[in-house]
């Protein structure tokens, strides 16, 4: 048997307290064709980046089973099939899968005041011991200080034409 993982999304038709029958009726059809649930979460209900079918808004739930590279097939086919399931995914596992968390969040449009927001308060470059510029990690972006220094708030427009040139040199890799 192989390890196989199940994102799949249940439409906002169905409430809160009916997700769980759902889910129910998922589980079996990962029965019927010979799988074992090893593991499913349900991840909660955010909104869609695009509609799909009219849906704004559905609940995501993971599931992580072991089947035979046989049964996928029809697992895929009898979820496509169903009308609780918006959209699916089966993949094989990952290592280390069953120990991971995860937080879904709604989709930003790049252009909103929100990811403007966001981006105002990323660090984009870091310098390197070697002297080089790199994108900043992320470990950085969480402990960077969020304020303003005031030797930036002074910069001449040349200087900020200068840095402008510097990071858009730089290749990333």
């Amino acid at each position: 048997m192989n390890e196989y993982e199940l994102l799949y999304i249940v439409p906002a038709q169905f409430t809160d307290d009916e997700v769980p029958g759902v889910q129910k009726n998922i589980v079996g059809f990962i029965e019927k064709y010979g799988g074992k649930l090893v593991s499913e979460m349900n991840l909660g209900k955010i909104r869609l980046a695009y509609p799909i079918k009219k849906v704004a808004h559905g609940t995501y739930v993971l599931a992580y089973f072991d089947a035979e590279p046989s049964a996928i097939k029809g697992l895929d086919r009898e979820l496509t099939l169903h009308d609780e399931v918006l959209r699916h995914t089966i993949l094989k596992r990952a290592p280390g899968a069953l120990e991971r968390t995860f937080e879904i969040s709604s989709y930003v449009a790049p252009l909103s005041d929100e990811a403007r927001a966001q981006k105002r308060d990323v660090k984009p470059m870091t310098k390197r011991p070697d002297g080089t510029s790199a994108p900043a990690a992320i470990e950085e972006i969480e402990t960077a200080p969020s304020a303003t220094s005031t030797e930036e708030a002074s910069m001449s427009m040349e200087d900020l034409d200068k840095k402008i040139d510097e990071i858009l040199d730089v290749e990333v890799t």
